[in-house]
């Protein structure tokens, strides 16, 4: 069954990397320009388009309209199944565990985040090492925590979907590390929240697309300048209420990596991820 067409080799073998690495049987023909994608097996056309859409909503949202054909077959709405089920793995259980986390005060008291949040000493964290990571996880308002998420599922199931989830969780744990001893040391240990890690995830994808344009995504420009425009009226009027040295050790450390692997990958066969 005809699953979709374009005449942009890049796109199609995104998708057809994406669906195989999602369990999909596909077949790739030619007709004319166009380069076809099919699905063999009728039961998995609907779960394999239902996929397709969403990754093509994500490529036109961060980089605009792609060229392709509609879908053939029945229509189905863009992310079916609801929000959530857009996501992976990774990107669900840290904004699930952020969610839960977030009520526990009201719910149990404050041993939660007494147990999360980074210790007094760096030596501390040799009898509790989560603690180098687990104040991503706290949050100290709603404004905060809904800021913090809206933009970890839009970056996290980037990765995550047109990578792995071992490779986001790579990247979360290790600007996650970065941005809170950088906070500790220039603050001490009361702080937290995910936007360390957001920082981290767009310097990520920013440096990978622009040395890896062969993998066919990469963040729009306006959303890269909005970021940094934040993170500098952050550090200019919030320095205060903001963990800035947590945002920039977060950017700094996700854009080496993005480097890294954006370097990787397109030594390696036509970029592929």
């Amino acid at each position: 069954m005809e699953l979709i067409r374009t005449p942009q080799p890049e796109l199609a073998d995104l998708i057809q990397r994406t669906l195989t690495r999602n369990g999909f049987t596909v077949e790739r023909s030619e007709v004319g320009d166009q380069l076809v994608l099919s699905i063999p097996d009728e039961h998995q056309y609907p779960h394999a388009r239902q996929l397709v859409q969403e990754l093509i909503g994500d490529l036109k949202r961060q980089q605009g309209q792609v060229a392709v054909e509609p879908l053939t077959g029945r229509p189905q709405p863009l992310l079916s199944g609801g929000w959530l089920a857009s996501m992976g793995w990774v990107t669900k259980t840290i904004l699930v565990l952020c969610a839960v986390i977030f009520l526990t005060p009201w719910l149990i008291g404050n041993e939660v985040y007494s147990a999360l949040l980074f210790p007094n000493s760096l030596s501390g964290l040799a009898a509790q090492p989560w603690r180098l990571v687990s104040p991503m996880l706290l949050h100290f308002s709603l404004l905060h925590i809904l800021f913090n998420l809206l933009w970890w599922a839009d970056l996290g199931r980037l990765i995550e979907r047109f990578q792995s989830s071992g490779q986001l969780l790579m990247v979360t744990l290790v600007t996650s590390a970065v941005a809170n001893v950088a906070q500790f040391l220039t603050s001490g240990p009361a702080f937290g929240g995910l936007s360390g890690v957001v920082y981290g995830l767009l310097g990520y994808l920013w440096i990978y697309g622009r040395l890896n344009p062969g993998a066919g995504y990469a963040l729009r420009r306006e959303i890269v300048i909005f970021m940094l425009a934040w993170m500098v009226i952050c550090f200019v009027g919030l320095s205060g209420v903001v963990a800035n040295a947590a945002h920039l050790a977060g950017l700094v450390s996700g854009c080496v990596l993005g480097g890294i692997f954006g370097l990787i990958r397109r030594g390696s066969a036509n970029g592929a991820v």
